[in-house]
């Protein structure tokens, strides 16, 4: 089937749940922006520390696993590749309890392969707690 889809990996104790996952553009395209807005609520202060890790699998390989630091790419320091914005923290300060908005915008190469991909996003706290995990299914087969 065509296009993504998500599973929250996370419990629902985790400090950040995840309460919807939306694509754009949807299906995705190569050689476009893509946006990933993730809608979810603050169960506890999110601390400068936080960091997430990100791997992508093309079928059963590993194309690519980074490191990224929560705060850093907030505050537009960190991955070219990565823009990431948070509608309560600019990452000068912490995430505070209550609904957020987290928006990933990624530019798709054009000549990124066609198959399907995983990506596993595991999110932990400042003290290496669990604080989100999110798995993503996207679909970059060609149509016939």
């Amino acid at each position: 089937m065509p296009g993504w889809s998500y599973t929250n990996a996370g419990l629902p104790s985790d400090p950040l749940r995840i309460d919807s996952v939306s694509v754009t553009p949807d299906p995705l395209k190569p050689g476009s922006a893509a946006t990933l807005r993730i809608d979810g609520t603050v169960q506890r202060e999110i601390q400068e520390g936080a960091y997430f890790d990100l791997t992508i699998k093309i079928g059963l390989v590993k194309i690519l696993h980074r490191r990224f630091d929560l705060f850093e790419e907030l505050r537009g320091g960190g991955s070219e590749a990565l823009r990431l914005s948070c509608d309560t923290s600019d990452g000068k300060g912490p995430v505070p309890v209550g609904g957020t908005v987290l928006t990933a915008a990624i530019d798709l190469p054009g000549d990124v392969p066609r198959g399907k991909f995983k990506l596993q996003v595991r999110a932990c706290t400042v003290d290496e707690d669990d604080l989100a995990a999110l798995d993503l299914d996207v679909d970059l087969m060609p149509t016939r």
